[in-house]
């Protein structure tokens, strides 16, 4: 994917407007029992997808090859399916989808993790 970082990045300020909008909407209702989907979208949505867009941009090699857009799916993916999962278990008490997004956010991280081995990233900057 030729723009991958920008993706990322335009992702994660969707983000980050929508952790900051539930978080106003949670303080003028004095009602934070959603206050942990709000750090997720923050933290998950925000800073992962920004930080993957920023590597990106820094090191052009990180986006080329299958595991790129591998990585790429099964974290834009899992994002919201994990958010979702969140919500659903704090209001409906059922955890699956928050289990099944977490797992998808994982093997993304850890797709991450292949990609900077396998360019030799943490060689070339140690």
């Amino acid at each position: 994917m030729k723009r991958i970082d920008l993706i990322y990045v335009l992702i994660g300020v969707l983000y980050l407007t929508t952790g900051m909008t539930l978080g106003i909407v949670m303080g003028m209702r004095h009602d934070f029992q959603l206050e942990p989907v709000h750090a997720h979208i923050n933290l998950v949505g925000f800073v992962a997808h920004s930080l993957f867009g920023l590597m990106h941009r820094a090191w052009p090699s990180l986006r080329t090859g299958v595991l790129a857009m591998a990585q790429f799916w099964f974290f834009v993916l899992g994002s919201p399916v994990f958010l979702i999962g969140i919500t659903l278990a704090i209001l409906a008490g059922n955890a699956i989808l928050a289990i099944i997004g977490s797992i998808l956010l994982l093997v993304g991280a850890l797709l991450f993790l292949a990609m900077l081995i396998g360019s030799g990233f943490a060689a070339a900057n140690i």
